[in-house]
């Protein structure tokens, strides 16, 4: 009887996950998630950490492309505060390009939307283009009507061996 309510309870879970998922994001939603990425990419290009607070929640945590885990939003602002240090001490490209692809959006609950892409970044140096991919998944919390990054992973896209 229990493995009947047990595999009957799953059944339930699994369906209840499968409509509320493949409900399609709404336009508010939408517009939500948007404005989220947009001013979390506009902080970033401009390398302010602070401009990154009010669209991490509190307990935001990050997969950094190393595979490093940062938790906690006021860890995540030192951490991308000594990623544009670094990047302020580096030579600045002649050419910078930064394109996303393969966008999906889903609702997990009703307050909980993953976002993934594809983001390419293409720096040149005089001659010398480099073109880098990552794969990226954002969970995205909606409180008090705005939504934020509560989780973030970055994955380095890289051929597969002997291709």
């Amino acid at each position: 009887m229990y493995n009947f309510l047990k595999s009957a309870a799953l059944l339930l879970s699994f369906c209840f996950a499968q409509n509320l998922s493949a409900q399609a994001i709404s336009d508010a939603d939408q517009k939500g998630i948007e404005a989220c990425y947009n001013a979390f990419m506009t902080a970033f290009e401009k390398m302010d950490a602070s401009g990154l607070d009010s669209w991490l929640t509190e307990n935001a945590e990050q997969i950094t492309p190393l595979g490093e885990v940062v938790r906690g939003r006021a860890n995540l602002l030192t951490n991308y505060q000594n990623i544009f240090a670094f990047f302020k001490s580096q030579p600045k490209p002649d050419r910078y390009e930064r394109k996303t692809s393969d966008w999906s959006n889903r609702y997990l609950a009703t307050d909980l939307i993953l976002a993934t892409y594809i983001s390419e970044e293409i720096t040149q140096y005089g001659d010398k283009t480099n073109a880098e991919k990552m794969s990226v998944a954002v969970l995205l919390r909606k409180k008090d009507g705005k939504w934020a990054a509560e989780l973030i992973t970055l994955t380095p896209v890289q051929p597969m061996p002997g291709k």
